[in-house]
């Protein structure tokens, strides 16, 4: 299995190439949208404030840095635009193709029909934000985008993964590894953490008390789902380790410092190597308990763990 890793900027690049990450993300945060429209480029999920690949020449330097280290770079194009600029979105789509990267990943269905458009060979990685969950919703982005990869979102089970890469034994599929912990799925989220947007829609923002309700019944769900949704998902991999075509493992970065993405990578790096020497569920388990508290520096969220509680309950 890769390891997919985010680039935010240009400093951080070179050490998390050279932490020997397999493959990686970044996002365009152009500067053309901000001089005709007053704001930076919406076409990715990035905070631009945290984002400095912001020119062609940027996007070409780290495509090669990454290609000279044998590592695959793909680009976010993993939003639905709030303007309808069909001039300015192509020249953004065409000059990400033109540097050639190894993929575009992708939410928009106009955005994908736009980039075919383009060019009808370059790899689509279909979005986690486009919440895929079931084989007819695989089968629709195959047949209409010819896509490489899907990303599961965050809101899946074991099961299901198991299910739907056996359909489907040609595509690749990449999960969510180290969770950020986001409490909504990625179809209720969809870019709805911004500011403004928080003001507007108050129920949007995934904090507890915004997700009060009188109905007993969704309070204990909801309860439920948090706990199970608070562990890192890496102990997950023991019942997915003979799945061929899941190919990637993604880190997760929401704003997180180049510290704590290394210290990531690393916990994964190593847990992936000691995943086929184990003998037991229960013994990378125990693994991985340790290992988190070695490389991450505190104890990793076991109590809540849905894997924990399967195999020590």
């Amino acid at each position: 299995m890769k390891i997919l890793t985010p680039v935010q900027n240009l400093l951080a690049w070179i050490e998390i190439i050279n932490a020997w990450t397999d493959e990686i993300y970044f996002w365009i945060v152009s500067d053309w949208w901000e001089n005709k429209h007053g704001f930076k480029s919406i076409l990715n999920r990035r905070d631009w404030r945290f984002a400095n690949i912001s020119t062609y020449e940027d996007w070409k330097k780290l495509i090669d840095y990454a290609r000279s280290k044998w590592v695959e770079a793909y680009i976010t194009l993993n939003n639905s635009p709030i303007i309808v600029d069909i001039e300015l979105i192509k020249q953004e789509i065409k000059s990400a193709i033109y540097i050639w990267p190894d993929a575009l990943i992708v939410k928009d269905i106009y955005i994908a029909e736009l980039i075919r458009e383009i060019d009808k060979d370059i790899n689509i990685h279909c979005s986690s934000l486009n919440q895929v969950i079931n084989s007819e919703s695989i089968k629709y982005w195959i047949e209409n985008f010819n896509i490489s990869r899907m990303i599961f979102p965050r809101n899946i089970s074991a099961n299901e993964i198991i299910e739907l890469c056996w359909k489907f034994p040609e595509l690749e599929f990449e999960i969510f590894i180290k969770n950020d912990w986001c409490y909504n799925s990625d179809w209720v989220c969809s870019s709805l953490h911004l500011e403004w947007l928080k003001n507007w829609i108050p129920y949007v923002c995934n904090r507890e008390s915004k997700y009060k309700t009188s109905d007993i019944n969704f309070q204990e769900k909801y309860i439920d789902l948090f706990k199970k949704t608070l562990d890192c998902k890496v102990c997950i991999l023991s019942e997915l380790k003979n799945l061929k075509n899941l190919v990637s493992l993604k880190i997760v970065w929401r704003e997180k410092p180049l510290n704590i993405i290394l210290n990531d990578l690393k916990f994964i790096k190593n847990s992936v190597n000691f995943l086929n020497l184990s003998d037991s569920n229960k013994e990378y388990l125990d693994f991985n308990i340790q290992l988190h508290k070695k490389i991450i520096k505190k104890d990793c969220w076991y109590k809540w763990c849905e894997m924990y509680n399967k195999y020590y309950k």
